[in-house]
């Protein structure tokens, strides 16, 4: 009889927590869609979004339009461009290179790539650290004139890509200060070819994409011929979906030339998490910071709530904005991939993944409003002008008036503008953020509060 009853509470305690867990992962995907629905709204996300912890799947869902013109809605399959995403195969494939002896990831890049200049100071590690000061060729597909003006919307040899780059002057010293640039992804993907005999593209089918059957996942995004495909959009306006020019899959190349879906890179995290592509040793290492910098291989490292928690992969593309972000130890994953690009503030992928990792966590967020300007007199907004310190801290606000537009500037950051909906509230449109102004007993302003992410801090005037 006491066995029995043993039993009957171990069931009852086992069904209990279940149902915790089914109603915390209804609330999580009931917050998320809720809050993904208002941003969509608001014509700041149109994309396809998958949350997960452990396994299951919370939500995954589309959102706005695959094709405005067409009318065709995003949903679960629809496929984008990756961009920087791409960084997290080029990882694997090294690490499994290591694993089979084929090179080190301290080796000199002049072992590869003889002719690199400087290569004989820069290691595979700085490539993946961000620390092997090599220009950032980006900067190539933006140019809209002169001499590094090339049209990346066709195929472009690669030799020609790294001859740009490569003639540019260094950024920084070899192994010295992190600084970003797609280019070492680049030349990696050429290290890659060097060692395996094969073209980094059927590196990639070969020994990730076909094994775990990714079959919506591949290069050559501009000659898809799938229906799932999205159209990739700029905002003109901040609300008018415009049709961008796409980037070549050669230009993207290791640093960013894949396509994909969520159900596809939530395969292919899950693949990783439970070391199908790597072992564990691998798997540890791929996740650990080179040095001092933020970078693994394949992967930003950062901190949510305890050092190393987080990491990350995000893409920006014209017409695309993508974000891949896990957190190891809880299994969780957070997968936006967006057909809009990041040329306003308030279309980056970035805020809407922090957003979705404070709901899924339980952590202060606000939902975005749609708010509405009105003109103030300058009488009225002259009151306004002055110094606000938050709290007993060292960081000041200053309120400034320039040609009958009101201004915020926070120490260390730039001078934003800030509108009015009330003579007391106003709002900032490059962030997510309002302030309320309030007075004193004398009618005097005291202070601002200012709400953002479903947290009020207030800042007392002090000049």
């Amino acid at each position: 009889m006491k066995n029995a009853l043993c039993l009957f509470t171990l069931q009852l305690i086992l069904t209990l927590a279940s149902r915790t867990y089914a109603q915390q992962a209804n609330s999580i995907a009931e917050k998320a869609d809720e809050y993904l629905t208002a941003v969509t709204r608001l014509h700041r996300f149109n994309g396809t979004v998958l949350i997960a912890q452990r396994g299951t799947v919370l939500l995954q869902k589309g959102y706005g339009w695959r094709n405005e013109s067409a009318k065709t809605s995003n949903d679960t399959n629809s496929i984008f461009q990756l961009g920087s995403i791409t960084k997290t195969f080029v990882g694997a494939a090294v690490l499994q290179l290591r694993n089979e002896g084929k090179l080190s990831v301290k080796d000199k890049l002049s072992q590869y790539l003889p002719d690199y200049p400087e290569g004989n100071r820069i290691t595979l590690n700085d490539l993946f650290a961000h620390t092997s000061g090599i220009y950032d060729y980006k900067n190539f597909l933006y140019s809209s004139a002169g001499p590094d003006k090339v049209d990346f919307t066709r195929p472009v040899p690669k030799d020609k890509i790294v001859s740009m780059f490569s003639s540019k002057p260094m950024t920084t010293k070899p192994g010295g200060k992190e600084k970003y640039t797609n280019s070492g992804y680049f030349l990696l993907g050429l290290v890659i070819e060097k060692v395996t005999g094969k073209q980094f593209e059927t590196v990639v089918r070969e020994r990730f994409l076909s094994p775990l059957q990714l079959t919506r996942t591949g290069f050559d995004f501009i000659n898809l011929r799938q229906p799932a495909k999205t159209t990739g959009y700029t905002y003109e306006k901040d609300s008018v979906l415009v049709a961008a020019a796409l980037i070549d899959s050669t230009a993207g190349y290791a640093a960013g030339g894949m396509y994909s879906t969520v159900g596809d890179l939530y395969r292919w995290s899950r693949a990783l998490q439970t070391q199908q592509v790597l072992t564990p040793e691998n798997w540890k290492l791929a996740l650990s910071p080179i040095g001092k910098t933020k970078w693994g291989y394949g992967w930003g490292v950062s901190t949510f709530k305890s050092p190393n928690d987080l990491v990350f992969q995000n893409g920006n593309l014209p017409g695309f904005g993508t974000y891949l972000m896990t957190f190891p130890n809880e299994e969780f994953d957070i997968i936006v991939l967006g057909n809009v690009d990041d040329t306003s503030d308030l279309t980056s992928t970035e805020p809407i993944v922090r957003d979705l990792a404070f709901i899924s966590f339980g952590l202060p967020y606000q939902i975005p409003k749609n708010h509405k300007t009105i003109a103030l007199s300058e009488t009225v907004l002259r009151q306004y002008i002055g110094v606000y310190q938050e709290g007993t801290g060292k960081r000041k606000m200053t309120i400034a008036l320039d040609k009958g537009e009101l201004f915020l500037q926070v120490t260390g950051q730039p001078k934003l503008e800030v509108y009015a909906e009330s003579e007391t509230n106003f709002f900032l449109r490059v962030v997510d953020a309002q302030l309320t102004f309030q007075k004193d007993a004398t009618g005097q302003v005291a202070e601002i509060v200012v709400h953002q992410n479903g947290v009020d801090t207030h800042w007392k005037k002090v000049d």
